[in-house]
């Protein structure tokens, strides 16, 4: 029977999503599943496959773990999921891998091969295959045996050369996909920062129809929104509370409240089969209303993540973001009026930011007063927009998007340095978690010991995280 190895690398404790790539413990929320690996794994199983899947940072093991999996499991396929931020690193596993078990195929998904694949092979020659879209597709063709020559959307090693192929068009019923062996998996290393109680991510849907410069969904996923079906959506949860005992989850999606009526039926199941279930995922500002939220409410969903972005609305015409100021001023007031928690998500440092415009950033957050809050900094992934004006303006050196992310970016402004940035980072998370007023909401609404030492730990986490 074949081995494969499907791993998130010992590099970085990171949420490795390919289009959110975000250091894990720099952030309000909590570490999520890597779904992606899990898919590739119970295709792999399908296929004959015996599987081992582990998130080395997540679980708190280092290379010396990962080098006695690779001597001791012995695999003939290892998947890596790679991230910008940490490539070199990840590319050294691969390095291990070839150098510990030199028949296996090595393989590494993520964002930045989409448009740096060619660069990453000449790089890397421990790298047999670059998959660029698709990747469970790719994975179960791979496993197939079929040559590598017909499969779409890679970029592969064939002999000396390198060969890319075509992409693979975006799939748009996701109801093709397995239901995840999650046993497989730490269920226990994925939680609920909250409770600290088990929460699984459930992929729903892919894709944005929007056009923000700086993120990377439709390089990822691309413009239309693929999407599961809400049976085979509640089907799995009905799994996840009857064979592993969890009621919550992340409903992870690029733009989940796109289709009302889709959502609607979601929240439909979930009721009528009695799951009794509390549930997040991520919206749009100007995708919500009365209506919708009553019944998202009622089916479970307790906080809504928003892309705010920026309080200046020069910088969100700039980014092509979508939305108005009064957007996100109506969103949470729907969201406070329905009961539904917000986790507004803010990024500062773009290329035309100055401090007045970051001061209208962190003012118009305090306003919105947000249950949890993250500021980003604006880093270059390739393939956005954001990238190509960066670029093109000679706002940051290239190789040092490699040990940098969204939290320390390398980019500066046409106004302030990257140093600076980082500095009115801080600040702002300073500004708005040491709030009197919010420190005071938040103990008043905290009706257990175990969430108040959560919230402690937590806190504690990310303050620390400012003097790094």
């Amino acid at each position: 029977m074949p081995r494969a190895l499907l791993f998130n690398p010992p590099s970085g404790n990171y949420i490795r999503d390919d289009r959110c790539q975000v250091p894990a413990d720099a952030i309000s929320s909590s570490l999520r599943a890597p779904m992606d690996l899990l898919y590739c794994a119970t295709i792999l199983e399908n296929r004959g496959y015996r599987c081992r899947l582990v998130d080395y940072p997540g679980a708190g093991r280092g290379l010396e773990e990962y080098l006695r999996d690779l001597r001791e499991f012995a695999p003939d396929l290892v998947l890596a999921s790679v991230t910008t931020p940490t490539l070199p690193e990840d590319m050294r596993c691969l390095e291990a891998a070839k150098r510990l078990r030199p028949g296996a195929l090595t393989i590494a998904k993520g964002a930045h091969f989409i448009v740096r694949d060619d660069e990453a092979m000449a790089r890397y020659p421990q790298l047999d295959v670059a998959v660029r879209n698709e990747l469970e597709k790719a994975v179960d063709e791979i496993a197939a045996g079929l040559p590598r020559a017909e499969i779409a959307g890679i970029t592969w090693r064939d002999g000396g050369s390198v060969r890319r192929n075509p992409d693979r068009p975006q799939i748009r019923d996701l109801d093709w996909l397995p239901l995840p062996n999650r046993r497989l998996l730490d269920n226990s290393l994925y939680v609920r920062p909250d409770t600290n109680e088990k929460q699984a991510t459930i992929v729903t849907s892919r894709g944005c129809p929007k056009s923000c410069t700086f993120c990377l969904v439709k390089v990822v996923t691309g413009r239309p929104i693929g999407r599961r079906s809400p049976r085979s959506i509640a089907a799995e949860i009905e799994s996840c509370v009857r064979d592993f005992n969890i009621t919550n989850f992340y409903f992870r999606a690029d733009t989940f409240t796109w289709y009302h009526e889709w959502v609607s039926e979601i929240c439909d199941l979930i009721l009528a089969r009695g799951l009794r279930v509390n549930w997040v995922s991520n919206s749009r500002a100007d995708t919500l209303t009365d209506e919708l939220l009553a019944k998202m409410r009622a089916a479970g969903c307790w906080m809504l993540g928003l892309g705010i972005e920026s309080g200046s609305e020069e910088i969100l015409r700039r980014i092509k973001k979508g939305i108005t100021k009064d957007d996100a001023r109506r969103a949470a007031e729907l969201c406070r009026r329905n009961g539904i928690k917000t986790y507004n998500f803010f990024i500062l440092g773009f290329p035309w930011d100055d401090e007045r415009t970051v001061a209208e950033t962190v003012d118009f957050a305090i306003e919105l007063n947000s249950d949890f809050v993250e500021f980003h900094t604006a880093y270059p992934f390739p393939g956005t927009e954001l990238d190509e004006t960066a670029k093109n303006l000679g706002l940051f050196e290239a190789a040092d998007i490699h040990g940098s992310d969204v939290m320390t970016s390398p980019m500066r402004t046409l106004h302030l340095s990257s140093e600076r940035v980082g500095e009115l980072r801080r600040q702002a998370i300073r500004r708005y978690y040491l709030r009197p007023s919010y420190v005071s909401r938040t103990l008043s609404g905290i009706r257990s010991p175990r969430v108040l030492a959560n919230y402690v730990r937590k806190g504690i986490a990310l303050l620390r995280s400012l003097s790094h």
